[in-house]
């Protein structure tokens, strides 16, 4: 290969990345993604660049891209005051009150919001597929982990959580600590880089359209990298605006065949306002 040409791919490169960086540094500085994690800014930053190649329009579309994945779902948490109010809880030993204070916090996301009229009856039958887990894996968790009082998960389980939004991490790991567990909470783009840690489940909690809106394939990419016994995925089954468009028909099609092609034995449980698929992978730990 000609030497200049080598020279200018690779000038054309570091190009890109200077370019790159100054959209994830202008991103990262409004207050709204200031906690995102820079893997997420910069993944969907190198793509808005090469789809719209001018920096300015790729900072408003990687806003409106981190919007719709993420943004969407938010509204404002003061992760301090949350966590006093939790430990204050804990610190009463009543399960009624943890949960009281946990139902508060999960109603401020839209995904966890929606699963607290099913939330009483949501994991036994989940568990009742896949055994109670000694360590599971949650994918794009958001507050989930808040529902951790109604697990009725054993002493010393590994519960592996993961988001891109650090300040939160931060919350979860305290609030795993006053839950008695381990803190396995990160600040990690699982397109970027899949969990490799084994477990006995995987949750993938309304996390799989997100993927799949993110990159083509995503989620695939992601189920197909996992290391546990079970994959957990709930999609659902109406739009945030409340309507449902076909979601359940559609995701169910999705799901299925995937499963299929993994030769995946799969369980359909059906909640109110949530439709979860358990999947047994084959190559599991």
């Amino acid at each position: 290969m000609d030497e200049s040409l080598v020279g200018d791919e690779n000038n054309h490169t570091r190009l890109e990345t200077i370019v790159t960086d100054g959209i994830v540094a202008a991103v990262l500085r409004s207050r709204k993604y200031r906690a995102v994690c820079p893997d997420t800014v910069r993944r969907i930053a190198r793509r808005e660049l090469a789809n719209r190649g001018d920096v300015k329009t790729a900072v408003k579309e990687t806003k409106r891209k981190l919007h719709q994945v993420y943004g969407a779902y938010e509204e404002p948490v003061d992760y301090h005051a949350a966590h006093t109010r939790l430990a204050v809880a804990y610190e009463t030993r009543s399960e009624a009150e943890v949960r009281a204070v946990c139902r508060g916090l999960l109603a401020r996301h839209a995904s966890t919001r929606e699963r607290l009229p099913i939330l009483d009856e949501f994991y036994p039958p989940i568990w009742a597929v896949t055994g109670r887990p000694a360590s599971l894996l949650d994918l794009g968790c958001g507050l989930n982990p808040l529902t951790i009082p109604w697990m009725d998960l054993a002493p010393g389980t590994r519960y592996h959580a993961f988001d891109i939004d650090a300040d939160r991490v931060a919350f979860l790991n305290r609030t795993l600590a006053l839950a008695g567990c381990l803190r396995l909470a990160r600040c990690q783009d699982i397109l970027c880089q899949p969990p490799d840690a084994k477990a006995d489940v995987a949750l993938l909690l309304k996390t799989i359209p997100c993927l799949d809106r993110q990159e083509p394939d995503g989620a695939r990419r992601v189920l197909t990298s996992l290391r546990t016994r079970f994959v957990v995925a709930g999609f659902a089954i109406k739009s945030l605006g409340g309507r449902e468009k076909g979601m359940a028909r559609n995701y169910q099609a999705q799901f299925l065949a995937l499963a299929e092609e993994q030769s995946w034995p799969v369980t359909r449980l059906a909640f109110a306002t949530e439709l979860v698929f358990v999947a047994q992978l084959e190559t599991g730990s």
